[in-house]
């Protein structure tokens, strides 16, 4: 039969751990557990959304039914602020007129891409 390891006092463990230079149990910690790595790449990759495509992508890959095939040309998305607004860089102060007409317009297209409903407001900016 195999041995217990021997058990040391706990600030014998923190010195030895502070020694060999890893991290060391606090009292009140919860023990260290080993997760297998596709478990924990799973999560980074869900938490962080790595892999999947994002709200400005998605709008950019949609553009053209966004505003039309005429005033895509001329403009396009830059951010999106606060989660709630889009800012979109126009090239000239005409499109940016057409496009303040055509703002509700503009929305109801934005709201047809998924996730894409958070958005309440559209700034249109030079540039």
């Amino acid at each position: 039969m195999a041995e217990q390891p021997y058990k040391f006092r706990k600030s014998v463990e923190r010195l030895i751990a502070n020694f060999r230079g890893i991290p060391e149990n606090y009292p009140g910690e919860a023990p260290k557990t080993e997760r297998p790595m596709s478990s924990v790449l799973d999560r980074i990759l869900t938490k962080y959304k790595i892999g999947q495509d994002s709200l400005e992508n998605k709008i950019v890959k949609n553009w053209t039914q966004i505003v039309g095939a005429a005033n895509a040309k001329n403009c396009a998305p830059n951010r999106i602020d606060n989660g709630r607004t889009l800012i979109i860089a126009v090239s000239n102060p005409v499109i940016r007129q057409e496009l303040e007409f055509n703002k509700r317009l503009i929305l109801q297209n934005l709201h047809k891409i998924e996730g894409a409903k958070k958005i309440r407001n559209i700034f249109f900016k030079s540039g």
